[in-house]
């Protein structure tokens, strides 16, 4: 992959995440020539017609390919297998980058942190104790990526908790606005 791919890879990641449209763990993203290809399941059409609608919207991508499904493969969910799908696209992330410069990894860190901002249980599983159970996946995660950057976990965190900050203090952009 090239900086070039990186980068607007990291890009069409950020606005997905950014946009309360679609689910954080739910789609993938790989680059090639400035070609975006989609791929993952989620849980309606609205949510893929937006994760094309997102990635279309970014600067730099010429073509967007979708090869998002729709309900396939649902199988019932856990609080386990949620928190398990978070730290699992932690770690593929990760694992993905081209290199360890820093610029890659400032990019991975921006993304899992905004992914962490957006990281919510669904209420259909958590119940009562879905808060205690949101802390402890959020726990994992940042000790996760503090271990994967170098960092002390409370400074990870504290950025986090900056960028859930600038999350809430402004509306959601639609996607080309946003990366302008």
């Amino acid at each position: 992959m090239t900086i070039a791919d990186l980068i607007l890879k990291a890009k069409v990641n950020l606005a997905l995440a950014r946009d309360p449209r679609v689910g954080v763990l739910d789609v993938g993203v790989d680059v090639a020539d400035g070609t975006v290809t989609l791929s993952g399941d989620v849980d309606s059409d609205e949510e893929r017609s937006a994760a094309a609608e997102i990635a279309r919207g970014v600067d730099g991508v010429t073509t967007v390919r979708s090869e998002i499904t729709c309900g396939v493969g649902r199988k019932e969910e856990t609080v386990e297998m949620v928190v398990h799908e978070l730290l699992h696209r932690l770690d593929e992330a990760w694992n993905g980058l081209p290199d360890r410069s820093a610029i890659s990894e400032a990019d991975y860190l921006r993304w899992a942190l905004w992914v962490c901002c957006k990281f919510r249980i669904p209420e259909r599983l958590g119940g009562e104790e879905r808060e205690k159970q949101e802390a402890d996946a959020l726990e994992q995660a940042l000790a996760k990526i503090a271990g994967q950057v170098g960092a002390p976990k409370s400074l990870i965190a504290l950025e986090m908790l900056r960028q859930a900050d600038l999350l809430s203090a402004s509306p959601p952009r639609p996607a080309a606005a946003a990366e302008r």
